[in-house]
C-alpha cells in the first residue's frame, strides 16, 4: 500500500527584498514563495516574509 506524503511547503508573501542563499535569486517585495518551515523561520523572524493576507505587528500600529 502506498501512502503519499503531505507537502510541507508553506506559502509566503515577501515583505522586503532578500537574495536566496543557495540559488542567488533575488526575491522582491510582493511575490509569494514557498518555503521549507526551516528555511521560512530566519526569514519571519528578520521581517522579510509573511503569511499572505496576515497582517503584521507593524501595519497594525499604524492602523
Amino acid at each position: 500500500m502506498v501512502t503519499q506524503k503531505k507537502s510541507l511547503l508553506q506559502t509566503y508573501e515577501v515583505m522586503k527584498p532578500f537574495q536566496c542563499p543557495n540559488t542567488k535569486f533575488w526575491h522582491y517585495e510582493g511575490t509569494v514563495i514557498d518555503l521549507l518551515p526551516s528555511e521560512a523561520e530566519f526569514l519571519k523572524l528578520a521581517g522579510k516574509i509573511k503569511l499572505p493576507g496576515k497582517k503584521t505587528t507593524k501595519e497594525l500600529n499604524n492602523a
